[in-house]
């Protein structure tokens, strides 16, 4: 369906998707999103990959070497060295080779759905790129987003029960209690797993997910990747390692000090400059919302500093009064105080110790990667809008922002449901936000809504009637006849209201039906993608389920333009020849 018609898009968002060309958008971005998708290689895009190259060729070898040998750490403490992952840093190590990136924050069990949809798509991007440039590689990268601190986020994912209701699953350390999620100050990435958070978040899975036959390999994957003494970063690693390291996605940590040592000149820049990029990101967004909306607002200095206790916290620079020429900084939240040197300093001899905000964090990310494109989803599309200015403050390429794929994912149980109400899947979506009550009142009561329509119709006619003898018989009562027809016509669509909500209680297996199917495409009043979690799916359909579904979305991966309903009866791996029947999908046993 076109991806125009969800209203869970913003303007700015799908103007990007759908009409590039001919909104205010293009003004915001290098490139077109379509160019690698044109018949021929548009020349913008050539234009990129060129001044990405000229860029490498600049840096000492050293450079691509550390970052190298950085994500080939990274594979094997995951046991993900495969063939292709190693085949793809053999071919990083080349200046003539270029990284579609993309990255999430850690979400427990690989995190919601668009996850697996944003990195399925870097791969699939940097094989379309491979075959149009065929005298350059590149390799797909997922930036493993560790340092961010905000564990509210990340700490819980959604499943369907087997009443189709939405389940929170939690990992909870012990540091905290419940709720204090949202004061947690520490990087999450390495959070240590406790046994104790982990029996409690498996024993909400295991009441959660419906009980079939691939229940018990599916708990022993989760055991596998989410193991006490591990890491938050590792076990969230391991899950995609487990879904693409076949597929060659290799995996960026870019919080060891040899990374952070590649930022030192970025990080001084930005501190020795400031407010310089944020004052460049304002005017920028002052221009953006003129048409649209400002996703972010950039602080005077965008880094953090991790504390000996391993708290993240702001930079800020004190105000300078009077003659004061001496620039001092503060720690948010704490009564560390620095002096321009004395921060400068630790730059130098302590570069671990920064963190880029949202702003930094995509040019710390290119100037560490050697990226021509970044796959982002809707929001990051709204913030990269903003970021132009950063790029040309740095003096790096900006990338390709190219969208992710979006998807929806059709149980077989909710095909009899589609035929039994005429519906169609994008019938549904197009609903847009939350459950609404016109879908099932068109379903049960088609007679009721144009019987209280005619009503209404003609309550309205005949007391206009009424209207010229009435100011005939007294001018003022004019507005008194206006207010007693609001007042009646009010009384009737209150009413229709119960009425409607009586019919409602009498078809109620009507409605359990319908209730079922809007929490599956749009659980939690949200794109399926944005909420589920893969291992939903994995649970119905047992671990051959990954290839199918990549099976169906490698051909439409890069089909931006369209929101892709999957309807999972359809999925078969290959192509069958006229003599063999499709590989069926293997039904739970509760069907």
């Amino acid at each position: 369906m076109d991806a125009a018609l969800l209203s869970h898009l913003t303007p700015l968002a799908r103007d990007y998707l759908t009409h590039f060309d001919g909104s205010p958008i293009r003004d915001f971005f290098a490139i077109d999103p379509a160019a690698p998708h044109e018949q021929m290689a548009s020349p913008t895009m050539r234009a990129l990959i060129d001044a990405r190259l000229a860029r490498e060729r600049a840096l000492p070898a050293a450079h691509r070497a550390a970052v190298v040998a950085s994500i080939h750490g990274t594979m094997a403490s995951v046991s993900a060295n495969t063939p292709r992952v190693l085949e793809n840093i053999e071919l990083l190590k080349q200046p003539t080779t270029l990284a579609v990136v993309t990255g999430q924050q850690l979400g427990i069990l690989g995190g919601p759905l668009y996850a697996f949809y944003k990195a399925f798509t870097a791969i699939q991007l940097a094989r379309k790129l491979s075959e149009e440039f065929k005298e350059l590689s590149f390799v797909p990268v997922f930036w493993l987003e560790g340092e961010d601190h905000d564990l509210a986020e990340i700490a819980s994912t959604h499943v369907l029960n087997a009443e189709s209701q939405l389940e929170t699953i939690h990992y909870r350390p012990s540091a905290i209690t419940q709720g204090d999620e949202k004061t947690w100050k520490k990087q999450v990435g390495p959070i240590v797993l406790e046994q104790a958070a982990l029996d409690a978040m498996l024993d909400e899975l295991h009441t959660a997910l419906p009980p079939t036959s691939f229940t018990d390999e599916i708990v022993a994957l989760v055991c596998e990747c989410y193991a006490p003494g591990r890491t938050m970063q590792e076990a969230f690693a391991r899950v995609l390692a487990k879904y693409f390291s076949d597929d060659g996605l290799l995996l960026f940590d870019a919080g060891p000090r040899a990374m952070k040592s590649l930022g030192r000149e970025l990080f001084r820049h930005e501190i020795e400059t400031s407010p310089q990029l944020s004052e460049r990101i304002v005017l920028q967004s002052v221009r953006l919302e003129e048409a649209y909306h400002a996703q972010v607002k950039p602080r005077a200095l965008n880094l953090f500093f991790i504390n000996d206790d391993g708290e993240r916290l702001p930079i800020v620079e004190h105000e300078r009064t009077g003659h004061d020429t001496q620039r001092t900084f503060f720690l948010k939240g704490s009564r560390r105080t620095f002096t321009l040197e004395e921060l400068l300093r630790f730059v130098d001899e302590e570069p671990e110790r920064f963190s880029p905000n949202v702003v930094l964090r995509p040019i710390y990310q290119d100037t560490l990667l050697p990226t021509v494109s970044y796959v982002a989803g809707p929001g990051e599309i709204s913030y990269f809008a903003q970021f132009k200015p950063a790029y040309e403050w740095a003096g790096i390429p900006m990338p390709l922002i190219h969208p992710r794929m979006g998807a929806t994912l059709i149980e077989e149980r909710f095909e009899r449901t589609f035929t039994k109400f005429q519906l169609t899947a994008e019938d549904v979506l197009v609903e847009g936000h939350g459950r609404n009550t016109a879908l099932f009142d068109q379903m049960i009561a088609s007679d009721l809504e144009p019987a209280f329509e005619a009503v209404l119709a003609s309550v309205d006619g005949l007391l206009e009637d009424l209207r010229e003898k009435v100011v005939r018989a007294e001018v003022t009562l004019d507005g008194a006849l206006t207010g007693l027809k609001g007042k009646v016509l009010t009384a009737i669509r209150d009413f229709e209201g119960k009425t409607l909500a009586a019919e409602r209680k009498r078809h109620t297996t009507t409605k359990a039906q319908l209730d079922k199917l809007l929490a599956s495409l749009l659980p939690g009043d949200e794109l399926q993608e944005r909420e589920l979690n893969l291992f939903y799916f994995l649970n119905k359909y047992g671990l051959s389920f990954l290839e199918l579904l990549k099976s169906a979305l490698r051909p439409i991966a890069l089909d931006f333009h369209e929101h892709h309903v999957i309807h999972i009866k359809d999925l078969t791996i290959g192509r069958p020849s006229a003599s063999t029947a499709p590989r069926e999908l293997p039904l739970p046993q509760n069907g």
